[in-house]
């Protein structure tokens, strides 16, 4: 009977890793347009869009990532230690900029996504090949302290229709917690700092201040209105 359970979770392991490995084969499956729910820009609008997420005294010396209908593409070389991106990870966008590590250790976890999405598989798939990345050693932690920033207002969900809805996004800072609960921190929603969600790659949020916050919606306004241009959303009267 043992040996028939090792074959059979044997089989369920190599099974896994086949559909990764074929979700993230590239051109062979990739399809012809990007699927409804993550929505190409152009370059430009991209890179401002990915900029918004970064102070600005960091902005002019970050890398930044853009999509492509075959994946990620850097499409800026950095002269400082972050990485800004929109990510589009199971049709949540939304603009951030990584630290060296979380760029080693999380980003390529919604590069390696996105880019399986694009080559056919599905959000569920998706999930399970992310979840079967970290239990497997390929993913990985943030292995110290560190910090990426959020402080753009701008995010988006979109379904697998293309669908889009605007959802709330208060500027904050994101400080790796992996594993971590509120209980933990002594978070709760809402409050000076919670966990957004448990795991590895969970992260402390602290939201910025009032004042602050004011300011990033003043600054973005002419940003906000050409990209909800370019995907087509229209806030509701």
């Amino acid at each position: 009977m043992r040996n028939v359970m090792n074959r059979h979770n044997l089989g369920s392991r190599v099974g896994s890793i086949v559909v990764f490995v074929t979700a993230l084969a590239g051109p062979a499956r990739a399809q012809k347009t990007p699927p409804a729910d993550h929505p190409l820009f152009p370059q430009p609008l991209e890179i401002e869009l990915a900029l918004s997420a970064a102070p600005k005294y960091l902005r002019d010396g970050a890398a930044v990532m853009v999509l492509a209908p075959t994946g990620y593409v850097k499409a800026r070389e950095a002269s400082n230690a972050f990485t800004c991106i929109v990510n589009r990870r199971g049709g949540d966008l939304f603009p951030v900029c990584w630290d060296a590590e979380g760029a080693r250790s999380v980003l390529p976890v919604d590069v390696d996504a996105v880019k399986a999405r694009l080559g056919g598989a599905t959000n569920a798939e998706v999930d399970r090949m992310v979840a079967d990345g970290y239990r497997s050693g390929r993913y990985h932690p943030p292995a110290r302290a560190g910090i990426s920033y959020m402080l753009s207002p701008l995010r988006y969900r979109f379904d697998e229709q293309g669908h889009v809805t605007r959802t709330n996004s208060s500027p904050h800072l994101m400080f790796y917690g992996p594993n971590l609960t509120d209980a933990d921190i002594g978070g709760q929603r809402g409050a000076f700092a919670f966990i957004n969600r448990v795991g590895p790659d969970g992260m402390i949020i602290v939201p910025v201040g009032s004042v602050e916050r004011e300011t990033i919606l003043s600054e973005t306004r002419s940003l906000v209105e050409r990209v909800e241009r370019q995907i087509g959303y229209k806030p509701p009267q």
